[in-house]
């Protein structure tokens, strides 16, 4: 099977295992979050999610909500169609690339683990 299909299964299971959509379909939740990359690191920070499905061909995208992350040293947006997720026994999501544009950044693995929906 695809990467970016089973990456977008991930990341549905993992919005429906946690119940994180809210009454309007909106899906915005508190995570603490865990970030290393090839040279920094930002563990267990608590950080407002967004997750989307909308439109043609979107296999769905995960935004990270905080000004004190520098995008520079840190990636804020992932789509699944690009990166690997997996909902790993169902507690938590983890996120792994390359950063090939910004050594930077580098690999990286990003820990989500939702604490509790927007209403």
């Amino acid at each position: 099977m695809d990467q970016k299909i089973i990456s977008s299964q991930q990341l549905k299971d993992f919005v429906l295992y946690h119940k994180l959509i809210n009454s309007d379909r909106i899906i915005q939740f508190n995570a603490i979050v865990t970030m290393i990359t090839s040279k920094n690191k930002i563990t267990n920070k608590n950080i407002k999610v967004m997750v989307t499905f909308e439109g043609y061909n979107n296999y769905g995208q995960l935004s990270l909500f905080d000004s004190e992350i520098d995008p520079y040293l840190f990636p804020t947006v992932f789509e699944a169609k690009y990166q690997i997720m997996q909902h790993i026994d169902n507690e938590y999501l983890e996120i792994n690339d390359v950063h090939t544009k910004n050594p930077d950044i580098g690999k990286y693995k990003i820990k989500i683990i939702p604490l509790e929906q927007y209403k």
